[in-house]
């Protein structure tokens, strides 16, 4: 057996050499950028192991016949034209487990760093500078306040769970969950979300119907001095109008683990905008997290290529 990997998607060599012992199979690193690339490098192979690598209809197309399945190392698929590979018929398999606690305590240190101040408490200090309280920052109390989770699958609830004893209330948004969340009030639009929460958290899976879900218009339906932190998807956010709403005040603080560009250009406006925690797509890692994940992509691909249909991820693609 045989894998083409993406390059960069190999965090550690030494995880896939041990598991290419263990579970038999040769590798290959390769370049994806473009349709000769993955013919060429794909030649021979039994599957391709991704991350965040453009999948397009295209370049699923070309496969070479050997190619069976595409093994997702993560959550999101919005990189992988799923319509393409179910119409050749080419099996998709993600990891929607792996890590939705470390994703959801990356959310919460966001959160308590953000309303905290700590951002600018540690700038003015490193300055040399001793600001007191109430200058450095507008600190609120979280038992006074409402958090907003927008996005109320796996790792949504897990942040729910956590902060439920730390705010004054909770409400969530998420039109695919039919159930109750305790804890957690569910409202039917974001719209009910917005005008309640000082504070929102964003949990979306990145479709045509949440680009951009958070605007200008949004932000400015927010009670005054909000913080916004989004773990999820770069395109769930107006970056433009999250800037201007930071520099102009209108939001009190930001974070960002994930941006619609990656990785974030040198010369983003973000880098400068004030109150903004930034962090370059780290939220899926622990050093448990790193290892579960290279093990399962790899060992739900060996085995479906095997004839096993029995995976610790999911299908969202076939089998077939």
């Amino acid at each position: 057996m045989k894998l083409a990997f993406g390059r960069g998607t190999v965090a550690n060599s030494t995880w896939v050499e041990e598991l290419s012992r263990k579970y038999k199979f040769d590798y290959v690193e390769i370049d994806t950028d473009t349709v000769e690339q993955i013919v060429s490098g794909t030649e021979g192979c039994d599957a391709i192991v991704v991350s965040l690598h453009k999948m397009t209809a295209e370049k699923i197309r070309n496969f070479p016949s050997s190619i069976r399945a595409i093994s997702r190392l993560g959550v999101g698929l919005d990189s992988i034209d799923l319509v393409a590979a179910a119409e050749l018929k080419m099996p998709v398999i993600f990891q929607p487990t792996y890590a939705f606690n470390e994703v959801a305590n990356h959310a919460l240190a966001m959160i308590m760093s953000l309303a905290r101040g700590l951002p600018q408490g540690d700038a003015s200090t490193k300055k040399g500078e001793w600001t007191p309280a109430p200058k450095i920052a507008r600190i609120t109390s979280l038992q006074d306040t409402t958090l907003g989770v927008i996005g109320c699958g796996r790792i949504g609830r897990s942040l729910i769970e956590k902060a439920r004893p730390i705010f004054k209330n909770i409400v969530g948004f998420d039109p695919g969950v039919t159930g109750d969340i305790p804890g957690c009030t569910m409202v039917k639009t974001k719209e009910e979300l917005i005008e309640q929460s000082e504070i929102i958290s964003l949990h979306a899976p990145y479709l045509p119907s949440t680009h951009h879900i958070i605007g200008a218009r949004e932000i400015n339906m927010m009670p005054k001095n909000g913080i916004i932190v989004n773990v999820s998807r770069g395109g769930l956010i107006d970056e433009a109008a999250l800037n201007d709403a930071l520099i102009n005040g209108v939001l009190d603080g930001a974070g960002l683990d994930v941006f619609e560009n990656e990785p974030l250009a040198e010369d983003s406006p973000l880098r400068k905008a004030p109150n903004i925690i930034l962090t370059p797509h780290i939220a899926w890692y622990s050093q448990s997290a790193g290892p579960r994940l290279m093990e399962w992509g790899i060992s739900d691909v060996c085995n479906f290529i095997n004839g096993s249909k029995e995976l610790n991820g999911k299908f969202a693609v076939g089998p077939f």
